[in-house]
């Protein structure tokens, strides 16, 4: 009977953690993304990075993957294109740079979702932007 208690918490744990979003199984098992910065105030990209260190890719799918956010209205800094085995498997839109803007914003489940951005996500994206060290 000792064991039983071991055992309950095991499926506890394993029921709980991850997340069971659309937008996370949507990008699950991405192996390389895509960002597209933009030029400040259009929709031109001005500058692109892409990586497949999977430490960076689920980071930035578990950033997206934030608590539903409100509609914005702010314009967009860019976006992150996720792939596996070279097929697109999520395009999200982001905003790290307008005050009370930070969010992410996708197609999931067959509707528009925006996401807010924690302060971290929004860094990350920054020193990403500025070429500085983001792993």
């Amino acid at each position: 009977m000792r064991i039983f208690p071991f055992f309950a918490a095991l499926v506890f744990l394993a029921a709980c953690s991850g997340s069971n979003s659309d937008i996370s199984k949507q990008l699950s098992g991405s192996d390389s993304l895509v960002i597209n910065f933009n030029t400040p105030q259009t929709n031109t990209i001005e500058k692109t990075m892409s990586t497949t260190a999977l430490t960076a890719i689920d980071k930035l799918a578990r950033f997206a993957d934030g608590k539903t956010g409100g509609e914005y209205k702010c314009g967009y800094d860019g976006n992150l294109l996720f792939y596996k085995q070279g097929k697109l498997t999520g395009d999200i839109s982001f905003n790290f740079s307008g005050d009370g803007c930070h969010h992410f914003m996708q197609q999931a489940d067959g509707k528009l979702t925006a996401t807010d951005m924690s302060n971290e996500a929004a860094d990350f994206l920054k020193n990403m932007y500025e070429g500085k060290d983001w792993y």
